[in-house]
């Protein structure tokens, strides 16, 4: 017997829209969300058809730019006193939602604006670049246009990737989900992969003389880490520098610093960076935590043991890691 998916948990009604969108039907979807087959036949089927059709009204579509659509109005089942309350309580209609409020929402309201977002770069990420084609780019958010340049980066299509990275960072970065220092980072190491390394630092340089959603020192983080990749390690102390100095709690600024000290072989200085970079990640979410672990770990054994940073790959790795994972309110 299978579990019922509830809607009412952020993640579960996610996912439910991005099945939506996978399947493109609603009887699949029906029994995706019942998991059960007695449930799916059963007479709680109709309460299942009604959350799979009103998924479904509501999902992101390509032809649409992912942009959200007016609720189609779908039709309520009516449910029995006795019967169970459909919002998986387990208790009987009548001893739990008879009395509450008889609006829509308690049932499956509108997903929030996180929830949207969320599920839409889902979306596209399972979609084919034939599928992307087809967007009407006028139409599309500054997060799909982001979402987009990923799925094309991913499939070696940079040109494509630039275009679209470009078309968003010119824009008014407005969107609340936006991440704008990964993306500004992004758009600088593809223009390197694209062999257009002058062009990517060029583009850095003027994002730090007039930032825009975004503080200067960030800028200069990534500055520092394009130098790093580069292998220019005097360019790139500067730019470390004046990341610290615009924000000296930051752990991947600290990292950085890190990298220098190391490839100068300052082992104890570099110990002392990493460690640091260790302690100030301590304040961030578990995932963000383990983020910075994976990062400085290596790093900070090699120092120990009076080891380089074995190979010009691996330094370039380590400088082109995501410092924008770690970008909760826009303090990385």
């Amino acid at each position: 017997m299978g579990s019922p998916k509830d809607l009412n948990q952020p993640e579960i009604y996610v996912s439910a829209l991005v099945h939506a969108a996978q399947l493109n039907d609603v009887e699949a979807l029906t029994r995706w969300l019942a998991d059960d087959e007695q449930i799916a036949a059963g007479p709680f089927y109709k309460w299942y058809r009604y959350f799979a059709e009103r998924l479904m009204a509501m999902v992101p579509q390509p032809e649409t730019g992912f942009a959200a659509r007016p609720a189609r109005p779908v039709a309520i089942p009516k449910i029995g006193r006795n019967d169970a309350c459909p919002c998986g309580s387990g208790k009987k209609f009548k001893q739990c939602h008879l009395d509450a409020d008889q609006s829509v929402a308690w049932k499956i309201g509108s997903p929030t604006p996180l929830m949207r977002a969320m599920a839409t770069s889902q979306i596209i990420q399972s979609l084919d670049l034939d599928d992307l084609d087809e967007v009407p780019l006028e139409k599309c958010s500054p997060l799909v246009l982001a979402e987009m340049a990923a799925s094309y980066q991913l499939e070696n299509e940079l040109d494509t990737a630039l275009t679209l990275l470009k078309r968003m960072l010119d824009g008014d970065r407005e969107d609340p989900f936006l991440l704008i220092d990964y993306w500004i980072a992004r758009y600088a190491e593809w223009l390197v992969d694209a062999g257009l390394q002058a062009e990517g630092e060029r583009f850095l340089l003027e994002e730090y003389k007039n930032p825009r959603k975004i503080e200067a020192w960030q800028v200069a983080q990534k500055l520092a880490a394009f130098h790093i990749d580069q292998g220019n390690l005097e360019n790139a102390s500067e730019w470390v520098d004046a990341a610290l100095a615009g924000n000296p709690d930051n752990p991947f600024n600290h990292y950085l610093r890190g990298l220098l000290q190391h490839g100068g072989e300052q082992w104890e200085e570099a110990e002392a960076s990493y460690v640091r970079a260790q302690e100030l990640s301590a304040g961030f979410r578990e995932q963000e935590q383990a983020y910075m672990e994976t990062l400085v770990a290596e790093a900070l054994e090699r120092a120990r043991n009076r080891e380089p940073l074995v190979s010009e790959d691996e330094t370039q790795e380590a400088g082109s890691m995501e410092p924008s994972a770690l970008s909760d309110e826009g303090s990385h």
